[in-house]
């Protein structure tokens, strides 16, 4: 008698025992010559089959995965686990699959309605059908039957997150990461929802944390670069964005790194990275082209900075208005005769910067409309006569226009494409483009006590924004005291969030001769924050729409903050403005720092102070 059969048996197992070990042992390429192994003496070992595919798929090959595991199922079709891997596999394919993915996990659920991971699973599927309630019973019931089922906590973490709903995913996250410690892609998905939830410091600690215990991931090293960069710390971002670039990795990284070099003040390196991501990827990618616009800007090449600059509306960025028309785009060709429709996607200070344009549009179209915010009617009115001002007509929420009673339209941002090419166009400017309610200023200057007797500064030290990055441009009230402390100038306050107890520290607790105008609301009344303004000699002011009201009115201001290259077209000043100087902060340095030597200007300035243009403007 022959045992060869049952040691042939004997053989096959052990070597599925040995290549189950080497799996779970993370020994997926040594496991896969095993199972490869068996199947070639028995090519209809269903667990042969299945394990070989979870091995492709944990390799990064889920098409061939996919093919594996589909024929173990042909070969057993009643095994939960192998519904619940295809499941997986097909949802690593990154394709619009998720019916087909949602039909295997239901599959897998039937078969055994307590799996786990195939409730999981069917749930995320769902998630991406926009069957979000369904999918959130199922992670609640998960979660109540297997409390310590980590990915349950990832996957709807990650389903919360995509609803915006931040502070519950981090939550989730949290929980996912005391179960699977050990899994550096929850560590990922739970500093991407701190960053949406702007809970930044915290995501800066979990990320070290995170890179300590996993040096070698580069999506970690690419996410600390992000958080580093909204902190407002470019700097710092800095190795590790080039860290998170120095494997093959997507675009997102060299994006993310270009950005980072964009705000060191070099943009050419920038540009050659975005570029690179442009040539390389396949279809449309209107982020990178709203960051290559930007870096084109920042390096003085306005052509080409123009022509990107249109991908604002395709990348989605939140900031900006995309609003839909029946009527064409004007394209720079005659308006003679012709009516062009000017509207506003951006903030106030953006809006009346591209404003500084309007005047060239009415000298050659035969009618100009300008739509705007509520609170800028009232300065276009004033400047624009001739010109029709109205709010914004549109329907909600698709964004498109009720009107059209002209030929063209477009968005004032993207009149400088043909308005201002290049550098030498600006020179094109009359400054000043805005006008001031004259009334008004003079009232306002009677209130001004000694305003007659000593130079007259307007000051802001910051915005009503605070958001991380930004809040690195803007100055404490503690560290802006300096300035109003400067004696014999006479300060008038031009904060548009009326700020009332650092205004009683400053002019209580630091002595200054502080001029505040409680009655006057800066933040919506427009016209009247440009007639207070138009009673400064000079204004001093972070980089906030108050430096806008004033370069646009043709006032003197000097401003200061972060390397704004796309706004100072890689220029010392911005070319916006006539009578205008920008303090640039160096890399790493704190904006406080800029305070001596802006008291020491302040100082030498009003030595030399005449009142005579300020006179001029008032008429008096």
């Amino acid at each position: 008698m022959s045992f060869k059969p049952a040691n042939a048996a004997n053989t096959t197992l052990d070597t599925m025992r040995k290549a189950i070990a080497l799996q779970q042992a993370g020994e997926i390429e040594k496991a896969q010559r095993l199972y490869k192994t068996v199947l070639k003496k028995n090519p209809s070992s269903p667990d042969a089959n299945h394990l070989l595919g979870v091995c492709y798929r944990q390799l990064g090959f889920p098409k061939r995965a996919v093919e594996f595991i589909r024929k173990a199922i042909s070969l057993a079709p009643d095994r939960a686990p192998y519904h619940a891997n295809l499941a997986r596999a097909l949802s690593d394919l990154n394709e619009e699959n998720h019916a087909a993915v949602l039909a295997a996990a239901e599959r897998a659920v039937a078969l055994n309605p307590g799996l786990a991971e195939a409730q999981s699973l069917r749930a995320v599927a769902m998630t991406k059908l926009d069957r979000e309630t369904e999918a959130e019973e199922i992670f609640k019931q998960i979660i109540a039957d297997h409390p310590n089922y980590g990915d349950a906590y990832r996957n709807y973490g990650v389903m919360l997150r995509d609803q915006k709903r931040h502070a519950e995913a981090v939550d989730f996250f949290d929980k996912a990461v005391q179960f699977a410690p050990e899994n550096p892609d929850i560590w990922l998905q739970r500093a991407r929802s701190r960053m949406s939830a702007e809970q930044l410091e915290i995501a800066r600690e979990e990320l070290q944390d995170a890179v300590g215990r996993f040096p070698g991931n580069h999506d970690l090293m690419h996410e600390m670069a992000r958080v580093l960069f909204a902190l407002g710390e470019p700097l710092e971002a800095l190795p590790f964005a080039e860290a998170a670039a120095s494997v093959p990795h997507e675009p997102a990284v060299d994006v993310t790194l270009a950005i980072i070099l964009l705000r060191l003040d070099r943009p050419q390196e920038g540009i050659q990275l975005l570029e690179k991501v442009l040539a390389k990827s396949k279809g449309d990618q209107p982020n990178v082209e709203w960051n290559l616009a930007l870096a084109y800007l920042g390096a003085g090449d306005l052509q080409n900075g123009w022509k990107h600059y249109g991908a604002r509306f395709r990348a989605n960025i939140s900031s900006c208005l995309n609003r839909k028309f029946n009527k064409p785009e004007w394209d720079g060709s005659d308006l003679t005769g012709k009516t062009i429709m000017v509207w506003n996607d951006q903030g106030v200070g953006d809006c009346l910067r591209y404003g500084m344009l309007i005047q060239d549009i009415m000298d050659v179209a035969g009618r100009v409309i300008i739509e705007l915010p509520q609170k800028l009617l009232a300065p276009f009115r004033l400047s624009f006569p001739d010109a029709v001002i109205r709010t914004p007509t549109f329907e909600t929420p698709g964004l498109t226009s009720t009107s059209d009673d002209y030929d063209f339209q477009i968005s004032s941002a993207d009149l400088p494409r043909h308005i201002r090419p290049d550098l030498p166009s600006f020179q094109k400017t009359r400054h000043p483009v805005f006008k001031v309610n004259l009334e008004r200023s003079r009232e306002l200057y009677s209130r001004i006590p000694e305003a007659d007797r000593k130079p007259v500064v307007g000051v802001s030290w910051r915005s009503s924004r605070l958001a991380p990055a930004r809040s690195k441009n803007y100055l404490s009230v503690m560290d802006f005291a300096p300035i109003v402390e400067v004696k014999d100038i006479v300060f008038v306050n031009l904060q548009y969030t009326y700020l009332e107890r650092e205004i009683i520290y400053l002019q209580q607790g630091r002595g200054a001769n502080l001029v505040p105008f409680s009655d006057i609301d800066q933040m919506n009344n427009i016209e009247d924050a440009a007639a207070l303004a138009n009673c400064c000699d000079l204004i001093i002011t972070a980089a906030t729409s108050v430096a806008d009201i004033a370069g646009c009115h043709g006032l003197p201001f000097w401003t200061f903050g972060e390397n704004i290259n796309h706004y100072l077209f890689g220029n010392e000043e911005s070319p916006w403005y006539k009578d205008t100087t920008y303090t640039k902060l160096a890399p790493g340095q704190a904006v406080a720092e800029l305070i001596p030597g802006l008291v020491s200007r302040l100082e030498n300035w009003k030595s030399t102070f005449s009142p005579e243009a300020r006179m001029l403007r008032l008429q008096k």
